[in-house]
C-alpha cells in the first residue's frame, strides 16, 4: 500500500515515515513502546495532504498523555523557533549552550575586519581556538540555511581572520569561522562549508555536534520550552537573563518568582514545569 502523502513545514509534500516519527518520539524521552503506541495511532487518523503542524500537535498531546517531560522535549525545535521575532535571543541562547560546553562567550561584539568593521553575532573562545560566529534564525522551522548564507558568513569571516593575523600574528591562536542555525542546511551549503573549512552548527549537522545534540547532552532547553511560558513572560524572563529552564530548576520557588518578575502564580507554575523537565539529581 502506498504511503500517505503529508505536508512538510516547507510546504513540499512527504510521503509519512512512520519509523521517523516513532525515533522523534524516543528522543523526546519516550520509550519505544510508548513512542509505538503514540505512532501507531497517529497513522491511523493522519488523512492525504496532512500539515506536520497538526500530526505535531496531535503528537504532542498523546506524548503528554504519558509523560509532561517528554512532551516539553518534543517541542524544541518549535520552542527555539519561537524565541523571535528577531534574532537576537537565538544568539543569547546559543551563546549560553556555547558556555555550558565550555566557551568563554561575548554576544553582539564590534570586531574590525580588514576592509570593514562587522557585528558579529557570538564570539567564542576555548583553549586555542577563537570562534566568530554568525547565528542564522529561522522563525519557521521547516526553511532550511542555504549555500548563500554559507558563502555570505565565509566572506565576513575571511575579512575578519585577514585583520586579526595582521594584528596579532599566529600568537598560537587557532581562527575559526562558524555559522550556527535553529534549521537543517541544504546539501550544498554543508558541501560548500566543508570545503573552506566554515563550521556548521545546525538541526541534525554534524552528526557528533549538532544543535541538537548540544541541547540535548546537557538538557540546555531554552526557558520557553515550558509550556507555561507565554510569549510576554518569555520576553520578561530573557530581560532578566533567565534564559535555560534549567536556571530556573537551579533556583529555589521564591527566588525565581522575585527575579523573574512575572505575578507569583505564573511564576510558581513556570517553576513546576521546569522542575519536571530537569529534576535534580
Amino acid at each position: 500500500m502506498a504511503a500517505t502523502t503529508i505536508i512538510k513545514a516547507s510546504g513540499r509534500p512527504e510521503a509519512f515515515d512512520l519509523q521517523k516519527l516513532i525515533d522523534s518520539l524516543i528522543r523526546s524521552g519516550a520509550s519505544p513502546d510508548t513512542a509505538g503506541k503514540i505512532a501507531g495511532e497517529i497513522e491511523a487518523r493522519i488523512t492525504p495532504g496532512m500539515h506536520t503542524r497538526k500530526i505535531y500537535g496531535l503528537a504532542k498531546r498523546l506524548l503528554r498523555q504519558y509523560s509532561s517531560p517528554s512532551s516539553m522535549r518534543y517541542s524544541l525545535k518549535r520552542a527555539i523557533a519561537s524565541l523571535g521575532p528577531s534574532g537576537y535571543p537565538f544568539e543569547k541562547y546559543f551563546a549560553r549552550v556555547l558556555a555550558a560546553h565550555g566557551y568563554r562567550t561575548e554576544v553582539s561584539r564590534i570586531i574590525e575586519g580588514y576592509c570593514v568593521a562587522h557585528e558579529v553575532d557570538v564570539v567564542a573562545a576555548k583553549g586555542d581556538e577563537i570562534a566568530f560566529i554568525e547565528c542564522k534564525y529561522h522563525n519557521n522551522g521547516g526553511k532550511p540555511t542555504d549555500v548563500k548564507v554559507a558563502l555570505y558568513v565565509h566572506s565576513r569571516f575571511a575579512d575578519i581572520k585577514k585583520a586579526h593575523e595582521l594584528r596579532h600574528g599566529e600568537n598560537g591562536m587557532v581562527r575559526k569561522g562558524w555559522l550556527a542555525t535553529n534549521t537543517r542546511c541544504t546539501t550544498d551549503a554543508i558541501k560548500y562549508a566543508e570545503c573552506v573549512g566554515l563550521k556548521i552548527v545546525s538541526w541534525r549537522y554534524p552528526a557528533s555536534g549538532s544543535l541538537e545534540r548540544m541541547i540535548e547532552e546537557q538538557r540546555l532547553y531554552p526557558i520557553n520550552v515550558i509550556p507555561a511560558v507565554r510569549q510576554d513572560a518569555l520576553a520578561s524572563l530573557f530581560h532578566q537573563d533567565i534564559i535555560l529552564a534549567q536556571e530556573v530548576a537551579d533556583m529555589d520557588e521564591q527566588s525565581f518568582v522575585v527575579k523573574s518578575g512575572l505575578d507569583p502564580r505564573t511564576a510558581r507554575l513556570i517553576k513546576k514545569q521546569a522542575d519536571e523537565l530537569c529534576p535534580c539529581f
